[in-house]
């Protein structure tokens, strides 16, 4: 099993193994095959790899990646699968589409906005994940983009997800794209023009059952919605519209009380939706700041933060139907630690919060007590 980096213009890939590790450790993580691994946990079971490594210690390959990108690897038996974004020639006078601000006035225009007067190129790329040989790249497209991104995040920050026989890659406004394991593609469909007041893509697709999940949330509210394509075709097969505003964090499945729930975050109310219907089975009050973290779950909990304006982490009971606003549903919250970006680790009993200052918070999950 590995671990792969990410860095910026000339990206590199790099694998990390476990050496001399027990192998049944290993198989059990065989498969990394969505954003943040089984379960959208970020948890590994394995226990056989190595706690660090540097340029000379514990690295089995490394290969050069053109490009950008923020996309996680994913990863399937021996393949590997990994999105880049390639800026190409600037188109001088393109400007990104009239965003809102928080007041909802038009003209809203960040000062990190960048990147709509360019082309650029978005693909796909496949490595033997046990020795670093590409096995194919595919172009998904090739031109200019919908809106702006901010100049720390990239065209290519959504995770692929697989299911063993086709891998699929969400661009947003560029669309989605399904590629068998030798690279052909199988469908692409668009979502239409997505918009996020300039700061780029972010969400990442789930896989339930026969549907690919796509959290599209977008300006202030108005386009964004919760959608559902058949894995197989791409057509759709449920749409939710939504009024909450942009979001970057990506839905988690969790299972309680017999059923599955899919759990969006958003800044004014958290959702969860029967997967397989679109149907709203309970609502929360929102995490008030921009939603880039992702959710994780345990201990019979649904833990969520946020930390771009105001610090929220919080922990709900699912299972249940309504507005669990104000009962005891939500059993508990902490207003400090949260980030902006990371999203949080649960393992055992504890829940951890990293800030973008390098502060590590550690919470009982079951009680909130630090």
């Amino acid at each position: 099993m590995m671990n792969l980096t990410r860095c910026s213009p000339l990206a590199c890939a790099v694998a990390v193994v476990a050496l001399g590790g027990a192998p049944q450790t290993a198989a059990v993580d065989e498969n990394w095959a969505q954003w943040r691994g089984p379960d959208g946990l970020g948890v590994a079971a394995g226990t056989s790899y190595p706690e660090e490594w540097s340029p000379a210690k514990n690295v089995a390959w490394k290969v050069p990646v053109e490009g950008r990108g923020h996309s996680s690897p994913v990863i399937w038996g021996d393949h590997l699968f990994l999105t880049t974004s390639i800026k190409g020639e600037q188109v001088a006078g393109r400007t990104a589409p009239d965003h809102l601000g928080f007041d909802l006035k038009p003209g809203y225009l960040h000062a990190d906005s960048e990147g709509v007067d360019y082309t650029h190129a978005l693909k796909v790329l496949a490595y033997n994940s046990r020795t670093g040989k590409l096995l194919w790249e595919r172009t998904s497209y090739d031109g200019l983009m919908h809106d702006n991104r901010h100049r720390k995040n990239t065209y290519a920050s959504s995770t692929t997800v697989t299911d063993g026989e086709i891998v699929y890659a969400y661009f947003e406004a560029a669309g989605l794209y399904a590629y068998d394991f030798n690279g052909k593609l199988v469908w692409k469909a668009s979502l239409g023009d997505i918009a996020k007041a300039g700061m780029g893509p972010g969400t990442s697709p789930v896989l339930f059952e026969n549907l690919i999940i796509l959290q599209n949330d977008q300006e202030m509210g108005t386009g964004s919605a919760i959608v559902a394509l058949d894995k197989r075709t791409g057509k759709e097969v449920w749409k939710v519209e939504r009024a909450t505003r942009r979001s970057w964090a990506t839905p988690l499945l969790v299972k309680a009380a017999g059923r599955t729930e899919l759990i969006a975050s958003g800044a004014e109310m958290v959702f969860a939706y029967d997967p397989r219907t679109g149907k709203e089975l309970w609502r929360v009050e929102g995490v008030r700041s921009h939603p880039i973290p992702s959710a994780v779950a345990g201990h019979g909990l649904v833990f969520l933060s946020a930390g771009s304006a105001a610090k929220v982490a919080m922990a709900v009971r699912p299972g249940t139907n309504g507005d669990l606003t104000g009962t005891d549903k939500v059993v508990w919250s902490y207003n400090k630690g949260t980030a902006y970006v990371p999203s949080p680790i649960m393992v055992g009993d504890y829940l951890y919060l990293m800030s973008e200052a390098g502060l590590l918070t550690c919470l009982d999950a079951r009680t909130g007590v630090v």
